[in-house]
């Protein structure tokens, strides 16, 4: 619901101090999420695990086997790769975005320090060890040179050495070392291993070339380096004399593997994309389907206790997995990750959430989140519509492509775009059956029978270039003719039901996250952008600054009942207020700690007394009017 900014008769300096708003957190019932992109037992301490977060981002660490975790907050950087000394006890070894850490872990307290010798602000994508005790770790390429590995002999200091013979802008993915010789997969210039020992300085590379020229993000090799595993965009291979030659391993299932692990009983497991779980007990030479998650999408990392075989974790995109019965069934660990939500709709008098696994619906009843989801895949819904005509017919864009329910969520069917990301939707009021999408990536795209079984769809991009992104879309209320386009690169103003577009010069050159027209007052128009708020007063035409310099605004939310209130969200600087329309701001934060996170979306409900909220820490609402 939408409400003017400035009314006749209403000015800014005559707007009355609003008092703080009371936020509730309304998060129960959603799952976490939190992209694990690797973890780690302690060889010296049997309960001692770490893992290490993408994004969010961080490092957390458990001393009691997974039940409860702490982060560390000194590290808030992509953690791409957690590594345990096999010979020092209490250090950690983190790859990340911003450099190769040192982490001692102490009883009475963690030092974290820049690995010695490494390049700052160099990224480490990996990091392992020899079965002598040598540290090996690499990232990207420095500067103008190619990959370079880098080796530390006593724990404390590395040094470069051995530049791979590939192009300067590549990266090393994964290392392992067999006997002394050494394996490096690149991002997609492939295997390399060497030729001599590794522990000579001036040892040569060669590429194996039974796997070529692909991305090689995974390594496994066993103790006495006789049997290894490469993971790669081409499939599995596997080599059983030292890495002396190759073959690629036939699977039962289709798609790409994405981790690997082996327990100390020598079973070995392998996580595919689908969400499956496979196992060997031939040494990798065969595999089976073994079970699977509760969802599908990308492993990070999969492990088994060293102490114990019968406990495996997997980390994947959407959070943490804990088994307890040898990979056999498996649990998403709650305390693990954040409560995210993508975006809001009130239809029919019921609240959904698009969230990272899929449409959920409050029940007020029960104070909690009911995930909806019967056809519907565990990905990720970017955005929410629901018909003019019937609020009980429902379309949610997804990771997956766009779905459509006739049951007010109950169950979903997929309608389209299966291989694309559909980041919004808009139905034009006056024609149910008309409905507009943006493609993730992509441009705009339009259907006359939104509510048929099998919709088409027509390009509508005439007058955009090939490169406009399309990030948010709105319609001229009671004007179908007239929409707006924000794209990453400025603003599109389409005429005759998006026929045609026209760039706008005044906002060329920022990201558009979302644009709003004044109900009452169809000239006016709102866009929150890279560098903050704007307002047209001649309908796109022309446009002026509004506020919030500096800050990218993602969402926008008046209140018609007090039209000086404005709310805008921003990314990573949470919730703002204006009580003035616009001319000053205050940051109207959900608690201590969420000054810095994002909104994703702003609605405000029908009734007019609730503002919601969602963030990358869940849903909150406000109270704006009496219960």
């Amino acid at each position: 619901m939408l409400a003017t900014a400035c009314e006749a008769g209403l000015s800014p300096a005559a707007a009355q101090p609003a008092p703080p708003l009371q936020w509730e957190p309304v998060h129960d019932g959603l799952r976490p999420h939190a992209p694990v992109a690797s973890i780690a037992f302690d060889p010296h301490q049997p309960h001692r695990v770490a893992i290490g977060l993408y994004a969010p981002t961080g490092l957390l660490l458990s001393e009691d086997g997974g039940e409860e975790w702490r982060q560390d907050l000194s590290l808030a950087e992509a953690v791409h790769a957690v590594h345990f000394d096999q010979i020092l006890s209490g250090v950690l070894w983190v790859a990340g975005a911003h450099g190769l850490w040192r982490i001692e872990l102490h009883s009475e307290g963690r030092r974290r320090q820049a690995a010695t010798g490494w390049p700052a602000e160099h990224a480490a994508f990996t990091v392992t060890q020899s079965s002598d005790g040598v540290r090996y770790a690499a990232g990207v390429s420095r500067w103008d040179e190619a990959p370079t590995l880098w080796r530390s002999l006593d724990g404390e200091t590395w040094r470069s050495f051995a530049p791979l013979p590939t192009p300067t802008d590549g990266a090393v993915l994964a290392l392992a070392a067999a006997n002394d010789r050494l394996f490096a997969g690149t991002d997609g210039f492939g295997l390399f291993a060497s030729d001599g020992s590794i522990l000579d300085n001036d040892f040569s590379w060669r590429r194996v070339e039974e796997i070529g020229e692909t991305h090689v993000a995974a390594l496994w090799a066993s103790a006495d380096g006789s049997l290894l595993l490469a993971r790669t965009r081409k499939g599995l291979f596997r080599s059983a004399d030292s890495g002396a030659t190759w073959r690629r391993v036939d699977l039962p299932l289709e798609g790409r593997p994405d981790a690997i692990a082996v327990a100390p009983d020598g079973a070995m497991y392998l996580g595919m994309g689908g969400g499956e779980i496979l196992r060997s007990d031939d040494a990798g030479a065969s595999w089976r389907p073994w079970s699977t998650l509760d969802r599908d999408g990308l492993f990070y990392a999969l492990a088994v206790d060293p102490f114990n075989a019968d406990r495996l974790f997997a980390g994947t995109q959407h959070g943490l997995y804990f088994s307890l019965d040898v990979g056999r069934t498996w649990r998403p660990l709650e305390s693990v990750g954040e409560r995210r939500g993508r975006t809001l709709l009130e239809a029919g008098g019921s609240l959904f959430l698009g969230a990272e696994d899929g449409v959920y619906r409050w029940e007020e009843t029960i104070r909690r989140w009911e995930r909806l989801g019967e056809g519907l895949p565990l990905r990720q819904a970017r955005t929410l519509a629901a018909s003019p005509a019937n609020p009980s017919i429902l379309f949610v864009g997804t990771d997956a492509g766009l779905y459509r329910s006739l049951d007010a969520g109950a169950t979903w069917r997929l309608v389209g775009w299966p291989q694309n990301g559909v980041n919004g939707l808009l139905f034009d009021p006056g024609d149910p059956n008309r409905l507009y999408m943006h493609i993730a990536f992509e441009r705009v795209y339009r259907t006359n029978e939104a509510l048929g079984d099998a919709p088409t769809w027509d390009a509508r991009w005439e007058g955009m270039p090939i490169s406009a992104e399309v990030l948010s879309l709105a319609m001229e209320p009671g004007n179908p003719h007239r929409l707006y386009a924000g794209a990453a690169q400025g603003l599109y103003i389409g005429d005759e039901r998006a026929e045609r577009w026209r760039n706008v010069p005044a906002l060329t050159g920022r990201s558009l996250f979302t644009i709003v027209v004044d109900p009452l007052h169809h000239q006016r128009v709102y866009a929150g952008a890279t560098d903050g708020l704007y307002r047209s007063e001649d309908r796109g035409e022309t446009w002026e600054r509004l506020g919030l310099q500096d800050v990218t605004v993602t969402a926008l939310a008046w209140n018609e009942r007090q039209p000086q209130l404005l709310y805008a969200g921003t990314k990573y600087q949470g919730l703002w207020r204006s009580v003035d329309a616009g001319r000053t701001w205050e940051q109207a934060p959900f608690d201590e700690a969420a000054q810095d996170e994002s909104i994703n979306a702003l609605l405000l409900s029908a009734d007019g007394r609730w503002l919601y909220a969602a963030t990358t820490r869940g849903v909150w609402r406000a109270a704006l009017g009496p219960e």
